[in-house]
């Protein structure tokens, strides 16, 4: 009886401590990745249960995220961020997160950690000495420069926007403003951006870290007239060419091409994406809020998806898990897999002049010609820009339906 007894209390005690070593508590979380340089990155998460699922909620500014597929291995959690090829593997202990963000399939890891905290990402007792409120003519990488566009708000010494590039927006960043400087950052699954910047006359020059990786100098100066040149004006078709075809397999196996019946006497929206690209999702999810919106048997969209899975099993996994998770009813097919270089993906549509950028989107009308060809996509952080392109794509379609 008495070794019963002894048993029992050690099974209990085992329990409690396995408890307290794998189940991460509950609450509001302020996390840090390390950059390359040593920087912190900060974002801001809550661990809840969603249905008794232990879920991941990311806080950037206008955006909440959930990552909901969570699990235990050894002594570690494991958060996938779906559809994106990354998780965060840590070691819970009692209100404490630490271990590493890792791209899975580049193998490039980030240093994490997170601690059970209401403190903002950002703090300073300084003063704002200057006004972020305005658009802002920015050029990256001075040494090989492409140009980028910053659209921000400021409240007192807090700040929100993003920049614009020809192949889409940074998402929603947010901080502050302290002195003549400048700290923003976010975290969308996909990317971990931080942003450091001070003002040095009429120029702010700043640096872009993305996770442990890479650090992108750039210059910006307020500019209210200053815009990117149009997206529809990259892409082109090769001369000699009025339309596309192309012919790739969808999750289940089956080709699918455009010349399929399923496409026949409709407008045709092709969307050229991977799964890895928040700002492809950023395009979907207009896309599946367009067709609610606006249902008609005249109009059809597919994706071509190129992917940087080593492996067309795993390719096949993440398309179909992004077809589940965001319940898209229309094809996503797999044209690549090992690579996501913009020349490879170019050679599987050799009717294009070039492919410059992830998402592209070509808008092909009834009769099967090609109308319009947009170059990357500036979604729900750009603001006013997004929803002027809503309504410029709006107009797009309903001509295309009326007229063709």
């Amino acid at each position: 009886m008495r070794i019963f007894i002894i048993l029992v209390v050690f099974s209990l005690t085992l329990q409690s401590c396995f408890k307290s070593i794998y189940e991460p508590k509950l609450g509001n979380y302020r996390a840090e990745m390390i950059t390359k340089d040593g920087s912190i990155l900060p974002f801001k998460f809550e661990l809840l249960k969603v249905s008794n699922q232990l879920t991941m909620k990311v806080k950037n500014d206008k955006e909440t995220l959930l990552y909901d597929q969570i699990e235990y291995i050894g002594d570690s959690i494991r958060i996938y961020m779906h559809p994106f090829d990354a998780v965060i593997i840590a070691k819970a202990e009692d209100g404490f997160l630490k271990g590493r963000y890792l791209k899975e399939e580049s193998g490039k890891e980030t240093p994490f950690k997170a601690i059970i905290s209401d403190a903002p990402k950002f703090e300073s007792s300084k003063k704002a000495n200057l006004n972020l409120n305005g658009k802002f003519r920015t050029l990256f990488r001075p040494e090989k420069p492409y140009p980028g566009l910053g659209v921000f708000t400021q409240k007192g010494n807090q700040v929100s926007g993003t920049f614009m590039k020809n192949s889409g927006d940074t998402r929603f960043l947010s901080g502050i403003v302290y002195g003549d400087s400048i700290k923003l950052s976010t975290f969308d699954g996909a990317h971990p951006y931080l942003i450091k910047a001070a003002k040095l006359g009429d120029t702010i020059f700043g640096s872009l870290y993305y996770q442990s990786s890479s650090i992108t100098k750039f210059w910006m100066i307020q500019d209210e007239n200053y815009e990117l040149t149009n997206s529809k004006e990259l892409t082109k078709l090769k001369d000699g060419f009025d339309t596309i075809n192309f012919s790739f397999k969808d999750s289940k196996g089956k080709l699918v091409s455009l010349s399929d019946k399923q496409f026949k006497n409709k407008v045709v929206v092709v969307q050229i994406m991977g799964t890895w690209c928040p700002n492809c999702l950023d395009e979907t999810q207009f896309f599946l809020s367009y067709i609610k919106d606006n249902p008609t048997d005249e109009l059809a969209f597919v994706a071509l998806s190129f992917e940087a899975a080593r492996s067309e099993e795993k390719a096949i996994t993440r398309i179909q898990n992004m077809i589940d998770r965001f319940k898209i009813p229309y094809p996503v097919l797999l044209a690549q897999f090992g690579s996501i270089d913009t020349k490879l993906a170019q050679e599987k549509l050799p009717m294009l002049r070039e492919i410059r950028s992830y998402p592209t989107t070509i808008i092909i009308s009834k009769s099967k010609k090609v109308n319009s060809i947009y170059t990357g996509f500036n979604g729900p952080a750009t603001g006013q820009v997004f929803e002027d392109f809503k309504k410029e794509f709006d107009l797009k379609i309903n001509s295309l339906l009326k007229n063709d």
